[in-house]
Formats: structure tokens, sequence, C-alpha cells
């Protein structure tokens, strides 16, 4: 019982350092994994050798976010993706809707394809840049673009790291979270745009049409068609993952083994550009949780869970995806996902609840929780930052004011979807 109530503890304290921000999440992680460690060891729980299987066990989804780190920041730098966004606006005929829709649809293509803080700082820079050609306020957009990349980072497997974790803990293949995923990303998309044109409304109009030359974010044309065919051909070994059985982590490496070698860039320059403190944080959480699931926390957490679904059986997938939705609104989405994950796998057993139909509303929970505040998704706090320099502040209670609304309907939306899934 001492065991619980110890880890329980680390655990409340890892959760409210990153709650309140106080150092960076990948260096409370580490903390976390050290008092862990320690206190395992010196209780008996598990051995070092044990230590290191908890992140073996899970060096398949390790090596997929590290690969596809690499591949989008070669991919970025070549300046594919910000052709394709100066060609999408190169003609919006003079009209804020269209300008609007083709940004937002831009921003949820480019969060499926790269990490939601890489789309944030493309689409950001983009629409600060545009917003000087078309001398007006494009604050909201910005916000709206913030919000949008969590309904694109739902879209594709390789589109958030929480997809990876799942994907990687349940063996999902791409073609499945595809055909799963998508639907409801497209949905949303459709929906929102709707909302948010209605909304902003033609405040605006184009004075001309912008005389924008795509090929100027391109500075070396051959690296652009290299790195053009090299993310193509990573894109359909993922698609076709299930038929070759190829890992996708080991796709992810060679793919990004490949634009190192043909893109011209110094590995050490784009190496230094990674985010390794999420790497750090991913391998410390997994120690975290491996601990915790051995001291027997996790199975207190899904008995309590558990004991709830039990009540109301019907609603086990719903309460599941609100749970994660909820609090990856004030907790970082990743340790959510690692934490459930477990649970989720031992609710599945206990009580016959279908684990895939769990692992969605997770992955839904996950990707849209974020947007219910102005904290809880990085693309919100990079948008909020890149306004706050330019003197607008955004707090909480104009962000539930203005923008809490869609993530709230893109929430109901999945739990309808969730449904679907389960009749079907």
């Amino acid at each position: 019982m001492i065991t619980v109530t110890v880890f329980s503890l680390i655990f409340a304290l890892i959760l409210m350092l990153l709650i309140t921000g106080s150092y960076h999440r990948s260096v409370v992680a580490m903390l976390g994994a050290l008092l862990v460690i320690g206190f395992g060891l010196e209780y008996g729980v598990f051995e070092m050798r044990d230590v290191v299987g908890f992140v073996f066990d899970n060096a398949e989804t390790v090596v997929l976010v590290i690969g596809s780190m690499i591949l989008c920041e070669a991919l970025g730098r070549s300046g594919l993706f910000q052709f394709l966004g100066l060609s999408l606006v190169r003609d919006v005929r003079r009209s804020i809707r269209r300008f609007t829709a083709l940004m937002l649809l831009l921003t949820v293509f480019l969060s499926a394809v790269l990490d939601n803080i890489t789309a944030m700082l493309i689409m950001g820079a983009l629409t600060l840049s545009l917003e000087k050609k078309l001398k007006i306020d494009l604050s909201e957009l910005l916000i709206y673009e913030a919000i949008f990349t969590n309904i694109g980072g739902l879209m594709l497997m390789i589109g958030s790291i929480p997809n990876l974790i799942v994907a990687g803990e349940f063996n999902i293949g791409f073609s499945r979270f595809a055909a799963i995923c998508l639907p409801l990303s497209l949905l949303l998309t459709g929906i929102s745009i709707y909302l948010v044109t209605r909304k902003m409304g033609n405040v605006a109009s184009l004075e001309e049409n912008l005389e924008i030359d795509p090929w100027s974010a391109v500075k070396d044309k051959k690296v652009f068609y290299r790195a053009s065919f090299i993310f193509g051909l990573v894109i359909l070994f993922f698609v076709l993952n299930d038929i070759v059985h190829i890992g996708l982590g080991l796709i992810a490496i060679g793919g990004a083994t490949a634009m190192l070698i043909l893109s011209g860039e110094e590995p050490e320059s784009l190496f230094s550009d990674i985010d390794w403190g999420t790497i750090f944080f991913l391998v410390s959480f997994y120690i975290i949780v491996g601990g915790m699931e051995r001291g027997g926390v996790l199975t207190s957490f899904a008995q309590g869970m558990s004991s709830v679904f039990l009540l109301f059986p019907a609603f086990s997938y719903f309460f599941n995806l609100w749970v994660c939705g909820t609090t990856s609104a004030f907790i970082d989405n990743i340790p959510i996902t690692i934490t459930l994950i477990p649970i989720v796998r031992y609710l599945s057993s206990v009580m016959g609840l279908n684990l895939e139909t769990l692992a969605w509303s997770m992955v839904f929970g996950a990707n849209l929780g974020g947007n219910l505040t102005p904290i809880g998704s990085p693309s919100n706090i990079i948008a909020i930052g890149m306004l706050k320099k330019r003197g607008k502040n955004i707090g909480f209670y104009e962000w539930f004011k203005k923008y809490a609304f869609l993530p709230c309907i893109h929430l109901l939306l999945a739990s309808l979807y969730i449904l679907l899934l389960v009749v079907i």
C-alpha cells in the first residue's frame, strides 16, 4: 500500500508542475522518472533492467517520432510547405471569406503531415506576411489557425504525437488510422470553416489580387524536387504498411536518412532544430508510467474508472473521450495519452469493452480537447504569443467567449462519431 501512496504522490507532483508550467515539461518528466526509479528500486517494485524495458517496449513509437521530426524539419527547409501555401492563396479573387477558407484548409493540410508546432509556425509567419500585403487585421484568423491545427492533427497517424503513440501501442496501421480519423477530421473541417467564415463575415475586401510568386519560397529547385519525391515515397510506404509489413519507425527513419543525404543540409544544423525536449519528455514519461503500472497506481485508477463505467456502461466510450479531452485542455496531451493507455487496456479486459474503440475515443479527446483553453495546445500558445508581440492579449475569458464554442462542437460531434463506430 505504501508504494501506491508514494507513487501517487510523485505522479501528483509531476502533474502539478506540468499544469503550473514552472519548469520545462522535459525537465519535469526527467525529475519524475528519477524519483520513480529511485523509489521503485528502494522498495523493490522493479529492477534496473525493468526500467530499460519500460523504454524498449515503446522503442517503435520513439523511433517513429524522431524520424518524423527529422523528416518534417528537412521538408520545411526545402520550401515545400511554403510553396504550397503561397500557391494556394495566390489568387483569392478579392474575397476575404474565400481567403479565410483557403488559409484554414492549408492549416489542416499542414498539420496533418507536420507536428502542430511546425504547422503553426509556418502558418503564423505566412499569415503575418500576407497581413502586410492585404492591409487588414488577421488576428482572429491566426487564432482560428491554431484551433484548426488540432483538427488537422487528428486526420492522419503522423499528424500528432498522441496519434503516433496510440498507433504504435495498439498496432494501428496508417491506412486503418486514416480510414477512421480522416472522415471525422474532414467533417469537422467543413463545419468549422462554414461557422468561422460566417462569424468573421465580409469584414473587409481585398483591394487587389496578391502579387505572390510561390517559387520565392524555394531556394534550391533540385532539393525541392528531391524533398517532394521523398515525402511522397514515405507517405506511400505508410499507406502500404499493412501490405509490405515494414515498421512505421523504420519507414520514418528511412525517409529522414534519405533527406539527410539528399537535402544538402548539414546534419548538425538539422539536429539542432529538432525538438529533443519532446523526445526526452516522451522517454521519461514512459518510465514514469511504467513505474506507476508496476507500483499499482494505474490499476487503482483503472478500478476507480471501471466502477464509474459499470454504473453507465453504455457511456463508457464517451466518458473516456471527455476525460481525455477535458484533461488535455489543461495538461499536455502526451502524458495524458501515455497514462490512459494501460488504463484502457485494463478496462477493456475487465469490462469487455472494444479496445480499438476506446483507443479512438482517446485519440479524439487528446487532439480536440486542447482547444478548450488558450493553454491546452502548443499551437494556441504560439498564436497567442505572436499576437502578444503586437500588443494584443487574449486571456481565458476572451477565449471562452469567442473561440471555445468550436472545440465544444468538435467534442460533441466526435462523441456522435464514436456512437457510430460502436453501432457498426
